[in-house]
């Protein structure tokens, strides 16, 4: 999964991709291997390929992120170019259509059914991928025509998770 991290007006690409039960972080030309917990609502512990272990307190606002540890707060934007790929995508196509997984994952649940009448940003199913619960929210007010995973099941990056058809508001 590509990142950029804006950091005082600079960006730097991230590439995380999954080994073994951590993640390959590389940031520009450097790599490492790490992994992360949550350890409470804003407290992950991140465990270094050395071993070493750091307790961090995470508070995000959209992209906005803010890291404090060790005594240092760093405040970054982390920006997901497929993301925003999907959301321009959307708006072009008016906010309705099938979702898909932007990522390999698993459906954790499922908080729809076929038929049911959504709004603009309610939450439709939860996938799970790279430890982390993902809302998969509706992108307009609509009718879900289609759901085309079941809960448990594991996607591909790509899968159609879900259909909505955008309703015209009166």
């Amino acid at each position: 999964m590509k990142f950029v991290a804006r950091h005082d007006g600079v960006d730097y690409q991230i590439d995380v991709e999954r080994h073994g039960s951590g993640y390959r972080v590389r940031i520009d030309d450097r790599s490492m291997l790490a992994d992360m917990v949550e350890a409470g609502p804003y407290v992950r512990s991140l465990r270094l390929e050395d071993g070493t272990q750091i307790s961090l307190v995470h508070h995000r606002d959209g992209n906005a992120h803010e890291i404090s540890m060790m005594n240092a707060a760093v405040r970054l934007e982390l920006i997901d170019p497929l993301a925003m790929r999907r959301k321009r995508s959307d708006d072009a196509a008016g906010g309705g259509g099938t979702m898909k997984a932007l990522m390999p994952g698993r459906i954790v649940r499922i908080l729809v059914n076929k038929g049911d009448t959504v709004r603009k940003g309610a939450g439709l199913l939860i996938l799970e991928a790279m430890k982390m619960e993902n809302e998969i929210q509706a992108t307009t007010d609509g009718v879900v025509e289609e759901l085309f995973v079941t809960q448990g099941q594991t996607v591909e990056a790509g899968a159609e998770l879900i259909s909505v058809t955008a309703t015209l508001s009166s």
